[in-house]
């Protein structure tokens, strides 16, 4: 549920029903915009029917978010600074998506626009207060998200092993609109493809830049593997060669 606050009472009437008083945390507002945005790229629709994987996961601490979703398909994480207490939240799409809304920042106020951030019950409650004057609260989702950290390759063992790997392009054009700011920048994707303890091929691991991973699920080949065929087309015809030939002095 997300409601935007008219008075900053709303706040306080909270506190006073009996509920711990909320921890005030700070970030900025361009940050905010960047690691929720870039994480709705890869929730899974409502017409998914899968209230776990339509929202976002916030984990806010050790000095940085991290906003993750998933839809099984892939799988996107964005870390951002962020100064205050440790918690998570569970934020729903249509949340996620009014919050993206409010934290978007014109370029001359990113550097000013910032945001506190007020938590209750370990985020049961979350308020994200403007310093522009808008304030939204949103109650986290009870559902639980997979973990997450585990479909993250840990090293480079399993990967190198396959040349070719079959991909939906839908899945993989979400990640060229991830971090636009800093792929516009100039900010490169490097990708990892891996293979299973079977040998098929596995998720394959997407960088772009220091603060963005994601995982990209493979398309199963028709066969054990994708064999790799230079399409015939590409050879040139035997009359555009002979032509070709004779135009040489």
């Amino acid at each position: 549920m997300t409601s935007v606050l008219e008075r900053p009472g709303d706040v306080a009437d909270v506190a006073a029903e009996g509920v711990s008083a909320p921890v005030a945390n700070s970030m900025k507002a361009k940050a905010l915009h960047t690691a929720v945005s870039d994480a709705l790229l890869f929730a899974a629709p409502a017409s998914a029917r899968l209230p776990f994987l339509e929202a976002v996961r916030l984990e806010f601490g050790g000095g940085q978010l991290v906003a993750v979703a998933t839809d099984r398909f892939v799988l996107g994480a964005s870390r951002v600074e962020y100064a205050g207490e440790s918690f998570m939240v569970m934020v729903a799409g249509n949340d996620a998506r009014a919050l993206v809304k409010m934290a978007k920042t014109l370029k001359r106020d990113e550097a000013d626009r910032a945001v506190t951030v007020e938590v209750v019950d370990a985020g049961a409650q979350v308020t994200f207060h403007f310093s522009t004057g808008e304030s939204m609260s949103v109650r986290g989702l009870d559902v639980e998200f997979p973990n997450w950290r585990q479909l993250l390759p840990s090293d480079a063992s399993r990967m190198g092993g396959i040349v070719g790997m079959g991909y939906t392009l839908a899945y993989l054009g979400r990640f060229t609109k991830a971090r636009a700011d800093e792929q516009g920048a100039g900010a490169q994707m490097v990708v990892f493809p891996s293979v299973t303890s079977s040998g098929k091929p596995g998720p394959t691991a997407i960088r772009i830049g220091e603060d963005f991973f994601g995982l990209l699920m493979p398309i199963r080949p028709p066969g054990d593997e994708w064999q790799f065929e230079r399409p015939s087309w590409l050879d040139e015809a035997s009359s555009v060669a002979v032509s070709g030939a004779g135009e040489v002095r």
